[in-house]
């Protein structure tokens, strides 16, 4: 506690792990630290006087120059000198924290989203200082209408586009957290999705697509880069059995996370199609054709 003397960073700011954020006046601390230390050397004294004279004193004793009095009050003596010492150290090892207590570090790499305290401000204890977040560890918050929570907490796998386009699957608890109660205004749970670390061009508050998986069912598929697309028009050119190449008109479904692209319609699995389309027609002068299983 104390008042604050310094603020090195503000809302926005991007800062470092261990960058100070600001410092609170310790002279208050300083002095405490500086008294401990000196009890703490009176204390040692006392052990190591306390410490000499048991020893002599036992040494007397055995040779039956000494009382048993006499060497049970220099024992009580060295206990106490003991106990006061390991006191006094205590004492000084609390300074040390409430000293270092006065300056606040950065335990992270993060922006800093808010400053709750100005320069001159006494705080204390548990006084919130800045809120902020960590770069190195993003993840996405959403809602899931409640009817589905059934289904994605059954699956537990999440799929993530960033802005580049990049799909990251996420699953398993680990990834994948639920908020233990829903919001009563939009039936909705909250669910949070750990990414992983150190994602390029990605920061807090951007928007993000969410996908959560609700079921499974057998799909034809094809690679993304063997379809045609002329205005309204899905098509694939098909190797038929004797060598020939067909153009044919599809009817496509979803983008899938593996690259592949769902057909709902106009191809049969076992067919096979060209992947690259561009290469396989400019060389059919040459026989190569390169071609790939519909799935």
């Amino acid at each position: 506690s104390g008042q604050i003397e310094a603020i090195y960073v503000d809302a926005g700011d991007l800062v470092p792990a261990g960058t100070e954020l600001l410092r609170i006046n310790d002279r208050n601390q300083r002095a405490e630290l500086e008294a401990a230390q000196a009890a703490l050397a009176a204390a040692r004294a006392e052990l190591e006087d306390a410490s000499t004279a048991l020893k002599r004193t036992r040494s007397l004793f055995a040779k039956k120059l000494a009382s048993k009095q006499s060497l049970d009050s220099a024992e009580a003596r060295y206990n106490v000198a003991k106990a006061q010492t390991e006191a006094a150290e205590a004492r000084v090892k609390r300074a040390r924290e409430q000293l270092a207590y006065t300056v606040a570090i950065a335990p992270y790499t993060g922006i800093v989203l808010e400053r709750h305290v100005n320069l001159g401000e006494v705080v204390a204890p548990g006084t919130p200082l800045f809120t902020g977040t960590s770069l190195d560890a993003l993840r996405v918050v959403t809602q899931v209408p409640q009817n589905d929570m059934p289904r994605v907490r059954q699956y537990m796998q999440a799929t993530v586009t960033l802005p580049d386009g990049t799909r990251l699957v996420r699953q398993g608890d680990r990834d994948i957290r639920f908020f233990a109660y829903a919001s009563p205004q939009t039936a909705t749970f909250k669910v949070r999705v750990n990414l992983p670390e150190k994602l390029p061009d990605l920061y807090p508050g951007m928007l993000l697509k969410t996908e959560f998986k609700i079921g499974e069912r057998e799909a034809l598929t094809v690679p993304a880069q063997s379809v045609v697309a002329r205005a309204e028009l899905r098509a694939v050119y098909v190797l038929a059995e004797d060598g020939a190449i067909r153009f044919r008109q599809i009817r496509t479904g979803r983008l899938l996370p593996d690259g592949q692209i769902e057909v709902l319609s106009g191809l049969d699995a076992g067919e096979q199609v060209v992947t690259e389309p561009a290469r396989a027609i400019a060389r059919l002068s040459d026989r190569e054709v390169i071609a790939h299983d519909a799935q």
